[in-house]
């Protein structure tokens, strides 16, 4: 039972959390830091401590993958916090497949944007400059420079964590 109440929670929160991302361009700590505390607590219910260290480590191996990937990502807080409600409400093992999965959704969704808006020669040109510069220790935005900017991501989170729910990860 907490399981299931833990999915829903979690589907309603990617669903808010697109429509937020969409319209105002964040993902509100007041959709997020709620939905992680109710996956810690229905963690405890469902499996007491190892239910809740379950829950905890996935929420721990969204900060260490987008810490150890933060170079190439740049993945905001609120996508990052978004990812973090999705590990405490579904636990380590759906969480590290959903975002692999998130991040093939979110490498094609951004191919998809280049495309139509016709950019790919000026895009691929973009990351190589911002890859030699961060290759030199000079920091940048992957999407400075770029007529395309900042795709949001909570699309591409949802997307990935349907895909995980549906392959039964």
């Amino acid at each position: 039972m907490p399981e299931n109440i833990a999915k829903y929670v979690m589907l309603a929160l990617l669903a808010a959390s697109i429509v937020t991302d969409l319209r105002m361009g964040k993902i509100y700590n007041l959709l997020t830091v709620p939905c992680m505390l109710a996956g810690l607590t229905l963690g405890t219910i469902a499996g007491g401590l190892t239910g809740v260290a379950d829950r905890l480590l996935g929420m721990a191996a969204v900060v260490i993958v987008v810490v150890l990937l933060s170079p190439l990502t740049k993945l905001g807080g609120g996508d990052t916090k978004l990812l973090m409600a999705v590990g405490a409400l579904q636990g380590f093992h759906f969480t590290i497949r959903a975002m692999l999965f998130t991040g093939v959704v979110g490498g094609v969704l951004a191919l998809v944007v280049i495309a139509r808006r016709r950019m790919l020669k000026q895009t691929a040109a973009n990351m190589m400059t911002n890859m030699i510069s961060n290759a030199a220790g000079i920091s940048t935005d992957l999407a400075m420079g770029s007529m395309v900017g900042k795709i949001p991501y909570s699309p591409a989170i949802t997307m990935g964590v349907l895909v995980a729910l549906a392959l039964g990860a």
